[in-house]
Order: C-alpha cells, then structure tokens, then sequence
C-alpha cells in the first residue's frame, strides 16, 4: 500500500513538472522571439532571491562590455525588478510574477538550456532530484566555499575574477525628491531576511531600546512578505525596492540582518550595519574584510559599511559596537 500511496505521488508530480515545463517554455520562446528582433541583445533570468538579482546587476556594466552585448535585459520577479532599473548597464527589465518565474525556472531545469538564443540562466544550473519531489540540486561545481562574488562572475555569468562593479544611477528628477534632514535623527532597522534567520526578536527589541534612549528614532522595514517582522516600540516604514534605494541614504544609519536588502542598500550611499551569524564568544565582533564569502563590500563599496557578527551570549557587547559608528 505504501508503494502505491509512493508511485500515485510520483504520478502527481510528473504531472505538475510537465505542466510547469511547457508553461515555462512558452515563456522562454516568447522572449526568445523578443530578442530575435533586437540584434545584440541578451536577457539574463534571476529566478532566485533579491540579492542574487543584484549581484547580476552590479555586473551588467562590464557584462556587456566583456560579451559584446548592445542591449541587456534583466528578468526578475516583479519587485526584484524595479529594484535593478537604475544600475549602470541594465537597459531594460522584465517583471514577472511569481508563478511564471517558477515556470521558466522549471523550464531552464529541466532542459538544461542555460545559455542559448541570448537568454542566460542566472543562477547556479540546476537538476531536478528524481528521488525527492521539488528538490533542485546544483550541477558541480555549485557554490563550493568560494565569495558569492565569485560565483556570479565565474560560475554564471563568465565573466573575470574582479571584475569591475557597476552603481545605481536615479534618474535626476527624482533625486533629493525627499528634504535631506527629514530623516537625520532616524535609524533603518531590517530584522528579518529570507535566507539569514537565528537573531532573535528580543535583540531587536533591546536594540530599539538603546537607539530611542539616544534621541533616535526608529523605523521598521517592512515589504509585506510573509517573513517580514515588526519590532514592538518602531515605526513600521513600508518601503518598495525603489523607494528603498531613494530613502535609505537620508536615514543616519541603516541597521539589517545579512541579505538581499543589505545587498542593494550598499549599492547607496547610506551608512549600514550588516548583521552576520556566527558570532563566538572570544575575539572581535567586527568582520575584517576576505574573512566572508558573503561580505557586501564584494558588491563594490567599502567606505561606510560595517559588518559585524551576532552572538548570543554577547548581545550587549554588540550592541555598543553598533552605537560607535553611528
């Protein structure tokens, strides 16, 4: 009865797969048929996370320039999107919702179509497990302990180690859209974070306890998504990817949990404190800089950046370190 139970969920599953699939291919013919009319122009996929659709853009200045693209396209989900628009390189984006870009995801996994007609896949190449529905396992080589700078320079968009980094360029109509000193006495909290979970509410909430007794104000970051959190005694500041990249430098500091927002953040001039896991109680809390594969400074701007690591059983220690550079 178990096998049975087994094969009719294999069954279910072969069935979605192939749904998803020609879905997806659809899309991917549709853009492919886009780029046949537009000679020299590429279309790069981020079917992932915030981050990862910012480290494609940070690069698309020289990506152009290294592969002789005239006109590049970034696909993303929908405010992943908007998000990109203003860097140096990107001449157009696509937004897609969530449900397509699965589809196209699935389309590019299971074909193994990674790169062809001008469109790249940009993320590590994937395979479907066959053993465990709705895996995806990275084709070797896959992240293997290297920067995540390198990893999309190298591994999906072919491009040199060090390449050069591209920045956000806000069209002049919009800049200074906001008094420069609305936000003086105010501080940007982002606690919360897809993919970088473990610091605890109650840090947050003994964080806005030091900052408010200090004068400061302080904001909640939140964009509605599911793992998006208030923290008891802020403001909730419900900012678009856009309205981020407009607002963030008039705050006096920027304080986040490592992650895609952090990410794009550093591609501002604002002054920000990225949160790290893996704090220990001995030595420093700060992160040198080439200790991390995962530092925002690969993204290209060390000045007025501070990274530094999260232990438990140092929350107070952390806590005054974070208020020196603020």
């Amino acid at each position: 009865m178990g096998e049975q139970i087994d094969l009719e969920s294999r069954l279910k599953w072969l069935d979605f797969v192939c749904k998803v699939y020609a879905r997806g291919k659809e899309i991917y013919d549709a853009c492919a048929g886009v780029l046949e009319e537009s000679p020299g122009a590429e279309l790069i996929v981020s079917p992932a996370n915030l981050g990862d659709t910012v480290f494609i853009a940070t690069l698309a200045k020289t990506y152009k320039e290294v592969h002789n693209v005239k006109h590049l396209l970034i696909a993303a989900k929908q405010r992943q999107a908007e998000a990109v628009e203003w860097f140096e390189g990107v001449d157009g984006i696509m937004g897609l919702d969530d449900d397509e870009m699965v589809c196209l995801r699935y389309y590019f996994t299971v074909s193994r179509n990674f790169y062809n007609n001008g469109i790249r896949y940009g993320h590590i190449p994937c395979y479907i497990d066959s053993q465990v529905p709705g895996t995806f396992l990275h084709i070797p080589p896959g992240f293997d302990g290297i920067p995540l700078m390198n990893v999309w320079e190298k591994r999906i968009l072919d491009l040199p180690d060090h390449s050069p980094t591209g920045n956000i360029v806000v069209p002049d109509e919009l800049v200074n859209i906001e008094a420069k000193d609305k936000y003086n006495d105010a501080i940007l909290i982002a606690p919360a974070a897809f993919t970088n979970k473990g610091i605890p509410v109650t840090f947050w909430e003994k964080l806005a306890d030091k900052l408010k007794s200090r004068g400061y104000e302080v904001f909640c970051n939140s964009g509605g998504l599911y793992y998006d959190m208030l923290i008891q005694g802020t403001i909730e500041c419900v900012l678009s990817t856009k309205d981020l990249i407009l607002k963030a430098p008039l705050f006096r500091h920027v304080i986040a949990v490592r992650s895609g927002f952090t990410d794009l953040v550093s591609k501002t001039d604002a002054q920000l404190t990225v949160l790290h896991l893996g704090g220990t109680k001995e030595g420093t809390l700060r992160v040198e800089y080439g200790t991390r594969g995962d530092d925002v400074r690969d993204l290209g701007r060390m000045e007025g950046i501070y990274p530094v690591m999260y232990c438990a059983e140092r929350e107070e220690e952390l806590i005054n370190t974070i208020m020196e550079d603020i």
